[in-house]
């Protein structure tokens, strides 16, 4: 008695099952993942992850996000007012990136100020920026201080301005008792206010961005992505192979 080789289509058929069924296995985590992420992403504002800062402390170091070494504490009360570098905080809100380190903030006539060595900034007690003036709409240059004494005063190489009551002209003046210039208060939770400072400029809304596109990890990551899309491909293909190789013959009844 003859043994029967089989066919091409059956020693296929053999070959693609069980790489089918890895390939399935592999690309299924993935497309959850996938499909997991893409959701939150599309729900990003409504789950407030666009604004939800990351405060684990590995994830910040691998986005390389350092925490401001030069923070200084102006208000404490009823909100902090806070410069790190060229930034203004009004507690955790960023309301100033100032073209230059920002010397002195103040609360002053229900705005909120802040001068760096070329600049000074007004800006509303919620935050938002109303005017920047600089020489070119007379501001003195060179700032070094801040002063208030009824009205604002800038100190300069040059001398002492004063600010007119609308703070619009600055006039050169020799004030008649000494000007409390605005200096930072002792601050001894500044490594919290760092952290609070360096967890806000990283949100989960672009670590979920960064590893639905593959981003995260690294130069490989989107190739990584397009592997798994190509084994998508590959398990489809094979899938619709096997189902037709497999679909049973329908048999046509005779009719009496």
């Amino acid at each position: 008695m003859t043994r029967k080789h089989p066919s091409l289509r059956v020693k296929l058929l053999r070959q693609l099952r069980p790489w089918h069924r890895r390939i399935g296995i592999f690309s299924t985590l993935f497309v959850i993942f996938m499909a997991v992420s893409g959701v939150l992403i599309n729900h990003s504002n409504h789950l407030s992850l666009d604004t939800a800062q990351v405060k684990q402390s590995w994830l910040l170091d691998y986005y390389g996000v350092k925490a401001p070494k030069d923070v200084n504490l102006y208000q404490q009360t009823p909100h902090k007012l806070i410069s790190a570098g060229n930034q203004v905080w009004l507690d955790e809100q960023l309301i100033l990136e100032a073209n230059a380190s920002v010397l002195a903030v103040v609360s002053y006539n229900e705005m909120i100020v802040a001068v760096d060595s070329s600049h000074l900034y007004l800006l509303s007690q919620q935050g938002e920026l109303l005017e920047t003036q600089d020489s070119a709409t007379g501001l003195p240059s060179h700032i070094q201080a801040l002063g208030l004494q009824d009205n604002l005063w800038l100190k300069t190489p040059s001398g002492l301005f004063v600010a007119d009551n609308d703070l619009i002209d600055w006039s050169q003046s020799q004030p008649l008792a000494a000007i409390p210039w605005v200096k930072t208060l002792n601050n001894t939770d500044s490594n919290d206010i760092a952290e609070q400072i360096r967890a806000s400029r990283l949100h989960w809304e672009r670590v979920l961005l960064d590893l639905h596109s593959g981003r995260f990890f690294g130069a490989l990551g989107p190739w990584l992505m397009d592997l798994v899309a190509i084994a998508l491909i590959i398990m489809s293909l094979t899938g619709c192979y096997i189902w037709l190789q497999q679909k049973p013959v329908k048999v046509k009844r005779r009719k009496k």
